[in-house]
């Protein structure tokens, strides 16, 4: 049979069964005897049985009375169980929303920021896409997304640039991070293979015009529409590319790739919150976007760490906007 009672019969039962007397279960439930009393009766009328035998002195529990309350403390550790599960979710912010991201973010930067966010806020729930900046702004405007994490190009009405950071582009390699590649050694190895990401025709002019500058001579090209592809396929052969220093994590990625800054002059990417001019973000934005950018930030410094000891350019290497 359905269960027809409530929890509050449960509760009182289980504090009469306890403390034998409908009296002291009313002190210790903090209501009144006839209460506890009613509640019993409910209980009794709802199955058709006496759960407990009453004398003046005392209740006494019948069968029928043991057997339910063994069923009811398990419920009501379960529902203990249940309650303490959901309090959970009443800390931090309560609320969704949906962020853009460049793959350059998407790589190394996002997971660990989203991994605090939801820790702080477990009722917020985050919808994270992937794009490039020049789609990421018109998903901004259209509100497809709330905002993103985009850069200076792909600019469009109706949006405001919010600048972050700026991370030095690098040309990436096979090989240990560690070790310091000079221009002749680039110049001298070539000429090299370069595949680049889909979606980024605007900054691959500035540093084609880089690599020349530098007579670093490129014998073949390739396109392809994933950065984590584009590394994959760089560390597991001779294939090259070139992204910021922040796609790569310098504590997890130096064992099979190598990063080697594009300067003087300084190649660099600028990193925006892109935005709708019309609304602002709601706080559990701005908290996401702070924490993203702590985490940018801890992978630009490192990097500058590692240039520096390269004995290539210091801190200017890495230019912190935001």
């Amino acid at each position: 049979m359905a269960f027809k009672g409530t929890l509050q019969d449960i509760r009182l039962f289980i504090a009469a069964y306890e403390e034998e007397s409908f009296t002291a279960a009313a002190v210790r439930e903090n209501c009144t005897q006839s209460g506890v009393s009613h509640h019993i009766r409910q209980l009794e009328s709802l199955f058709g049985i006496k759960l407990f035998n009453r004398d003046r002195a005392k209740v006494t529990s019948t069968p029928a009375g043991d057997d339910f309350y063994r069923h009811c403390v398990k419920l009501l550790r379960k529902v203990d169980v249940a309650s303490e599960a959901v309090s959970r979710f009443a800390e931090g912010y309560q609320t969704c929303f949906n962020v853009g991201v460049i793959p350059a973010l998407a790589h190394r930067v996002i997971a660990p920021a989203l991994v605090r966010f939801t820790e702080e806020n477990p009722n917020v729930k985050v919808g994270i896409i992937e794009n490039f900046s020049t789609s990421l702004t018109t998903m901004v405007s259209s509100g497809a997304v709330d905002f993103a994490f985009g850069t200076a190009f792909g600019r469009e009405s109706g949006v405001r640039l919010r600048p972050l950071l700026s991370s030095p582009e690098c040309l990436i390699a096979s090989g240990e991070g560690a070790a310091s590649v000079t221009l002749k050694e680039l110049r001298e190895s070539g000429p090299h293979k370069i595949v680049w990401a889909e979606g980024m025709q605007s900054r691959r002019n500035a540093i084609e015009g880089w690599l020349a500058d530098k007579g670093i001579e490129v014998a073949a090209t390739m396109e392809v529409g994933s950065s984590l592809v584009t590394l994959d396929m760089v560390s597991r052969s001779t294939w090259k590319t070139v992204s910021p220093a922040i796609i790569l994590d310098p504590e997890t990625d130096l064992e099979n790739l190598t990063a080697i800054p594009l300067l003087k002059p300084d190649i660099r990417l600028d990193l925006t919150v892109v935005e709708r001019i019309s609304s602002e973000l709601p706080q559990e934005a701005e908290e996401f976007i702070r924490l993203v950018v702590e985490e940018a930030k801890r992978v630009n410094l490192a990097w500058e760490d590692i240039f520096r000891k390269r004995g290539l350019q210091g801190p200017s290497s890495l230019k912190w906007v935001g």
